[in-house]
């Protein structure tokens, strides 16, 4: 007896941070409604080298399904990842129209069956958005709101914008699908929300002002009680609108399609060679690599930081006393200080501190030394680079005899574990890829000379930050 399978769609899952184009982190598995769909109608699910692949039964003539469906259907798999921390520092996840991923969120990807592709050259790329949490399908949600409204509307819809009843009442009846919520002694709202008896899947929780004219928070959820314990990065929803009439054509082909993500790379240079002396040798980075060379083109790299010694005019112990304060400007701020005061000051030793300047795009703040106050964009105005702007500090407070204080730039930003550091900072954004950027050179800036050919690439587990609201991927290199 011979058993034949037809394909009905093939899945890819891409991802451009692989010089092959395939991911190498992300795992489908159907969920248990699809598990069932699967199993009643006689199709096959097989995880296939760069994605999924389902197939159905079929008659001996190899076409016609031995067990067809019809009406609108749904294949939904979990997405889990071996490797999530990694996944999560080498890919953009945010929505394309701008929305960004952030801890909690799950991702939602579907098709759009107007798309359908049976190209495997061209496959439709199936979106994503991004849900704000996995939940039970009964739950508590509790939360703020600014202003601490004293009354608020709740309104729950299903996928298709529907109003649901989110519960019933004692007597068994369905709760009306707008609800009134007073706000807590404590400031909080809450409400239990039951959708045992309702389909799983996507929902949204809309909090109205109370005469339901104005929207306050929107919440997007995915209710499933056999994830709601799992860690999982996302959903995948293969949809046919009239499974008859498209089922069982040519196989369709889908892909997710995964983009690395792009980061400033920013290295901190620590000297333990007594070879170099940052206060009578500058250093610079250099990038030596390809013109327009592809994922990576050539970058430049600035100093990032500027750091200024402060020394108090005389030695002693009063010195200990010169008090160092900073206010003002940006959420992230223009200067870190060593110490809210000098210190180390002895009877034949002045006191001292350091000022580093680690953000130039800072306006209109004021750094204080002993009750004098000196402003940016009156008693100093901020220069091109960090650099400059330092210099334009040190005139300023070296100009003013009220203070018992005298400044001068150094040569090296600041100290990690008592050694001189540099920090450079790339103008560019930087892709994450597989194959490493080389020829990113130390030189010297005097003579040209190389100190080191290839710096290191920031490593698949680096944490980036967004100092200055710019994603940043650090590199430390001891030299």
């Amino acid at each position: 007896m011979t058993i034949n399978y037809k394909r009905l769609f093939n899945l890819v899952i891409g991802h451009n941070y692989f010089a092959d184009g395939f991911d190498r982190f992300v795992t489908l598995t159907p969920l248990e409604e699809t598990r069932t769909l699967l199993k009643n109608s006689n199709m096959l699910f097989k995880k296939v080298q760069h994605g999924i692949t389902v197939l159905f039964r079929t008659g001996i003539d190899g076409i016609t399904p031995l067990i067809p469906i019809s009406g609108k259907q749904n294949f939904r798999f979990y997405m889990s990842a071996n490797n999530a921390a990694g996944l999560l520092n080498i890919t953009d996840l945010d929505e394309p129209a701008g929305r960004n991923y952030m801890s909690g969120n799950i991702l939602f990807y579907t098709n759009n069956p107007a798309n359908a592709s049976n190209n495997k050259s061209n496959p439709e790329i199936v979106e994503h958005s991004i849900i704000d949490s996995l939940q039970p399908q009964l739950f508590t949600f509790s939360f703020t709101l600014s202003g601490n409204p004293a009354s608020v509307l709740m309104k729950v819809t299903d996928t298709d914008g529907n109003p649901v009843s989110i519960g019933e009442d004692i007597d068994g009846n369905p709760l009306p699908t707008t609800l009134s919520l007073t706000i807590s002694h404590s400031n909080m709202f809450g409400q239990q929300i039951d959708l045992r008896k309702k389909q799983k899947g996507r929902y949204t929780i809309n909090i109205l002002d109370s005469t339901g004219t104005t929207i306050l928070k929107e919440e997007k959820i995915y209710a499933d009680d056999l994830l709601s314990g799992k860690k999982i990065l996302g959903i995948t929803e293969i949809q046919y609108d009239n499974a008859s009439a498209h089922l069982y054509g040519l196989a369709e082909e889908y892909k997710i399609q995964f983009s690395r993500t792009v980061s400033v790379w920013k290295y901190f240079i620590i000297n333990k060679s007594k070879k170099i002396d940052f206060n009578t040798e500058s250093l610079i980075i250099s990038d030596s690599g390809t013109i327009n060379g592809s994922p990576y083109q050539i970058n430049n790299f600035n100093r990032a930081y500027s750091g200024i010694l402060i020394e108090a005019n005389s030695p002693g112990e009063a010195g200990n006393n010169i008090i160092m304060a900073y206010s003002g400007g940006g959420t992230f701020p223009a200067l870190i200080l060593s110490g809210e005061t000098l210190s180390d000051g002895t009877a034949t030793k002045a006191a001292n501190g350091i000022i580093t300047l680690i953000n130039n795009s800072v306006n209109g703040y004021t750094l204080t030394i002993n009750g004098t106050g000196f402003t940016e964009g009156s008693e100093f105005i901020k220069g091109a680079t960090p650099e400059d702007t330092a210099n334009a500090i040190v005139t300023a407070i070296n100009g003013d005899a009220s203070v018992a204080v005298t400044a001068s730039l150094m040569h090296y930003d600041f100290k990690v574990n008592e050694l001189p550091s540099l920090v450079f900072r790339s103008e560019e954004n930087i892709p994450f890829y597989e194959l490493p950027k080389s020829n990113i050179q130390l030189r010297k800036a005097s003579n040209n000379q190389t100190i080191a050919p290839h710096l290191p690439n920031p490593s698949l587990s680096t944490i980036r930050k967004a100092e200055t609201g710019v994603p940043e991927a650090e590199v430390y290199v001891f030299i």
